[in-house]
């Protein structure tokens, strides 16, 4: 029965392929080496194919080994890149701020504010949008608008 294979499965395999010695890739991950040998077999199980080549004198990488060395180095950036803007999207550094106001609030100290806003995070694409207060509120309890620039004596309109 084939398992799913895991990130962990992948970072194992790199670090072998990397060293070509089971036991500096285990001290590299700070683990044991027999469960490190043991989920490169299992990896190798999964794919059907053997990885490395295992003499006496050492190990080398396959020819499926090799492929598949640069495809899990290139998984595992994505993956990372996918981390770091996924924590810069969550974080407000990146990303975009959908803002409803309306008419009435562009006489107040909203341009300044946004103004502000895009001077301190100029990577998150800001989209306004002119509503009135009544389609604003509906619009910020199903999710369309991040924010929303009321006038607070219409809400009950």
């Amino acid at each position: 029965m084939k398992q799913e294979i895991e990130m962990r499965h992948l970072r194992y395999f790199v670090a072998v392929a990397e060293t070509l010695h089971f036991g500096r890739a285990a001290d590299k991950l700070r683990m044991a080496q027999p469960p490190l040998s043991q989920q490169i077999r299992n990896l190798e199980r999964n794919l059907g194919y053997s990885l490395f080549d295992r003499t006496t004198r050492g190990v080398r990488l396959t020819r499926v080994g090799e492929f598949f060395l640069e495809r899990s180095r290139n998984t595992l950036a994505k993956v990372g890149d996918d981390v770091e803007m996924a924590r810069r999207l969550g974080s407000g550094v990146e990303g975009i701020l959908t803002v409803g106001f309306s008419g009435s609030t562009i006489f107040t100290a909203l341009p300044t504010v946004i103004g502000r806003y895009r001077r301190m995070h100029p990577n998150v694409e800001l989209r306004l949008r002119e509503l009135v207060t009544a389609e604003q509120v509906p619009s910020l309890l199903n999710g369309t608008l991040d924010l929303g620039f009321l006038d607070a004596r219409r809400v009950d309109d």
